[in-house]
């Protein structure tokens, strides 16, 4: 059976700096369109969606290249489920 979802997304290139150490890096984050458009209604941007993902981790955003690339993601559920829950443990 096949058992893959498809999921549109948007990468986005950033630049960050490590407010612990100063180290300044780049980086790459993925939203899916589903999550944009969910932020959109509550009147937020991507921009700042990703500016509070890696405030929370401790990385300030210097950066974020645009425009973002517009990507599909195919996911194998079945190979995913396999690989995170052998055959073996699932009869138990």
């Amino acid at each position: 059976m096949k058992t893959e979802i498809k999921i549109q997304a948007r990468v986005y290139a950033v630049t960050i700096r490590d407010e612990r150490t100063g180290e300044t890096k780049e980086d790459t984050i993925a939203l899916d369109k589903t999550r944009i458009q969910a932020i959109q209604l509550v009147g937020m941007n991507d921009e700042d969606l990703i500016f509070r993902a890696y405030n929370r981790k401790g990385y300030r955003v210097l950066d974020i290249a645009k425009p973002p690339r517009k990507v599909e993601l195919t996911v194998d559920l079945e190979k995913l489920a396999q690989e995170q829950l052998p055959i073996t443990e699932m009869r138990d």
